[in-house]
């Protein structure tokens, strides 16, 4: 079984508005909408879960048939109580991880990164870094040396939930799988776009309308 999970637990508080970025709406519809049907049209996916507070837990499940788990206080917390409501309920053999205010995603993508599974423990998605990067420490930081890591990001259900620590500090999942674990970067999900500040609803909005035109 393939089951995808929605992170949907954020308050955006760099956003700036009483209604977090995940349930503004774009295009008419809610933000989080486009990664729920994202994964209802894979063909790979066989359960959808998202987590999210519990005042919009119902307002979910009566548009779609998903499951819900309660969100944490950070995001390692969130995913370790989708993790373990999976380990408890389910016979899971892979998993994908989206973000909702990441809407750009599609079913291809989530179809590619499960199949990519057949080979690698781990699937991410990957951006190269084209401007200058320098550190706080280093005169000279060679930027190729580099890479910004981003949702979605896909993995062996049992090999992450072995290893992973919701109290950890590291941000990028892949990073606590086990040492050794083949990892598959997807450097081709250019239009990535995540939604942190009100400007970007209309940024993303132009970005599907060329989208959709470029596949007309």
């Amino acid at each position: 079984m393939n089951i995808g999970i929605i992170l949907s637990g954020g308050t955006g508080t760099r956003f700036g508005s009483q209604v977090p970025k995940q349930y503004q709406r774009i295009q008419g519809r809610e933000v989080i909408d486009f990664s729920i049907e994202a994964l209802m049209g894979s063909s790979a996916i066989h359960k959808i879960i998202v987590v999210a507070q519990e005042s919009v837990k119902s307002k979910l499940i009566e548009r779609y048939p998903i499951m819900y788990v309660e969100g944490g206080e950070t995001r390692n917390k969130s995913l370790k109580n989708a993790l373990n409501f999976i380990n408890s309920t389910y016979l899971c053999d892979k998993i994908i991880v989206l973000e909702a205010a990441r809407p750009m995603v599609t079913s291809s993508i989530i179809d590619l990164y499960l199949s990519k599974l057949d080979i690698y423990d781990a699937v991410i998605t990957g951006q190269k870094i084209v401007d200058s990067l320098g550190t706080y420490s280093n005169h000279i930081t060679n930027r190729e040396d580099y890479y910004l890591i981003q949702a979605p990001e896909a993995f062996i259900f049992q090999k992450l939930y072995n290893s992973f620590d919701e109290d950890s500090k590291i941000t990028a999942t892949n990073q606590q799988m086990p040492i050794g674990s083949k990892l598959f970067i997807n450097f081709d999900f250019k239009d990535n776009y995540k939604i942190t500040y009100p400007q970007d609803l209309k940024y993303i909005e132009s970005m599907m309308d060329k989208r959709k035109n470029e596949n007309i």
